[in-house]
């Protein structure tokens, strides 16, 4: 098995664990994960690591640039939108509460609603992919330099 095929497989396979692994982390609810029970864009990116995986035992390496870039594109929207949940959030409750004696807790509440360890694992498995699409396949010619 060369290294290109290492590095699909394993990228396909960390982008398909990695929808399941805890995206976000909510006090009292708890985590949930991208996939959010076949809701939303954790669906495609399964798919896009499934597709991956195939690309990579089929040898079409090719595929592996789309499945790549869509899922780091899909992973990067889930973060802005969260980014921009959590500051209208914010911005929201000290409009609404402003005056209010329990406008604290409710600030320390939304400040602790946090990304968690599967989308730094989800960015990983998407570089892995990209990175086996890139990575040239040294023949024999090459390595002795009849080119």
């Amino acid at each position: 098995m060369n290294t290109r095929t290492v590095l699909g497989l394993v990228g396909g396979a960390i982008c398909v664990i990695g929808v399941f692994a805890p995206i976000i982390t909510i006090p009292i609810m708890g985590s949930q994960s991208y996939f959010q029970n076949g809701r939303g864009d954790g669906t495609i990116v399964l798919l896009l690591g499934i597709s991956t995986i195939v690309a990579t035992l089929t040898g079409r390496y090719r595929w592996n640039w789309i499945s790549g870039f869509g899922s780091l594109v899909l992973i990067g929207f889930m973060f802005i939108r969260f980014q921009q949940a959590i500051n209208t959030a914010t911005s929201k409750m000290q409009a609404e509460l402003a005056g209010n004696p329990f406008a604290g807790l409710a600030e320390i509440a939304v400040q602790s609603v946090q990304l968690s360890w599967g989308l730094p694992l989800l960015v990983c498995g998407a570089i892995l992919t990209i990175a086996s699409a890139a990575k040239r396949q040294i023949t024999a010619s090459d390595a002795i330099g009849d080119n």
